[in-house]
């Protein structure tokens, strides 16, 4: 059966509001939740000897913690958390249970995105192996259809695109809290890559330059400064101070 041929009948969604109070309602209804604040619906497992890596992910978006099934899922979320298009996420926070022309089911997605123009993205984060499973495919056009119904838009993703660029990223956020010195380089440096300079040349002018280079990759972090993060972020990675808020090109 193709996908054109699912017929939703009833759809009921299932979440925990940021107080932790459970509520079911339906899909219709639903929609108009904010699930980017609410928990994870369901405790994720923890077996020896499984495959995956649960952990949970400090976002620097939300200022929270959030729950994460494995390893990429992880990594997405460090990614959305660099996205500066998006103002919220949470890990797993509804369950959706319906019946359609196939029969009953029920399907856990794994991340609820919200973006600044007030759209949200419900994806899927499945081992690049697995994408083209029946069984994820079905899942996958369940729920795609549940979020053209809501009004949501929907993802089934493997790893992040561009690899070089996910490494950086992944780098960066090592530095995404920010730290004693900021304040103290922010003007400094940026007014320093007012034109594009090499990273290990920029963080040179200073007085101390183990704490600025600390200080530029922040302030890489937060689209401060930019860089082109399609290449490794070395001494020679040209840097320059972005452009100011709502311009384009925060982070490259």
């Amino acid at each position: 059966m193709k996908a054109a041929d699912l017929q939703l009948r009833s759809v009921h969604v299932r979440f925990l509001h940021p107080d932790g109070q459970e509520e079911q309602l339906p899909l219709e209804v639903a929609a108009e939740v904010a699930f980017e604040n609410c928990g994870a619906i369901r405790r994720i497992p923890h077996r020896v000897d499984q495959a995956h890596t649960p952990s949970t992910h400090w976002s620097s978006t939300t200022n929270r913690m959030i729950e994460c099934e494995s390893y990429l899922e992880s990594v997405w979320m460090t990614m959305l958390d660099f996205d500066p298009e998006v103002t919220g996420f949470a890990g797993q926070p509804m369950q959706l249970s319906g019946v359609d022309n196939r029969g009953a089911w029920k399907a856990t997605p794994d991340l609820f995105v919200r973006r600044v123009d007030g759209s949200a993205t419900v994806m899927e984060v499945k081992n690049p192996g697995r994408l083209n499973d029946a069984k994820v495919r079905t899942t996958a056009e369940r729920v795609a259809a549940c979020c053209a119904v809501a009004g949501w838009g929907y993802e089934l993703v493997g790893e992040p695109p561009g690899r070089q660029r996910t490494i950086n990223v992944l780098a960066l956020a090592g530095y995404r809290r920010e730290m004693v010195g900021v304040s103290d380089y922010r003007a400094q440096l940026l007014s320093l890559a007012g034109e594009p300079v090499p990273l290990g040349q920029l963080v040179s002018f200073t007085a101390e330059p183990l704490v600025a280079r600390a200080v530029v990759l922040h302030l890489c972090w937060t689209g401060e400064l930019s860089a082109d993060l399609s290449r490794p972020l070395e001494d020679t990675t040209m840097v320059w101070a972005a452009p100011l808020a709502g311009d384009a090109g925060a982070h490259p």
